[in-house]
């Protein structure tokens, strides 16, 4: 099957969104929902500026390297300040996940001896 073409993927995320604005305007959305849409649509956001700014895919790599460890600098240092703060609650099953994940992660670190 052939891969839609560009006009055709952007009629499909106008189409996306005005579905969502109907349901929405009918209270089928809940809030919830909609602030994890827009989380997605700022990254979509973001990464169309990276793709426009770079000029070759080496600098787009590195622009999508560079966003990915923000936003999981970000998110890390967000549920951090959060779980201190007791504004997110502790009894969700992934917290111990997120713990053994970022422990993982911080001896990766550690071994490939980032510069900087």
């Amino acid at each position: 099957m052939a891969e839609p073409s560009f006009a055709e993927q952007v009629a499909t995320l106008n189409g996306a969104l005005q579905a969502i604005e109907k349901r929405m305007a009918q209270g089928q959305i809940p809030t919830a929902a909609l602030t994890e849409f827009k989380s997605s649509v700022d990254d979509l956001r973001l990464r169309l500026w990276g793709l426009l700014s770079a000029g070759s895919a080496n600098d787009y790599r590195a622009f999508q390297e560079s966003f990915r460890l923000r936003r999981a600098k970000e998110i890390c240092r967000g549920i951090d300040a959060d779980l201190r703060s007791g504004a997110m609650s502790t009894r969700h099953e992934e917290i111990p996940l997120l713990g053994t994940a970022a422990n993982e992660l911080s001896r990766t670190i550690t071994k490939v001896k980032p510069a900087g």
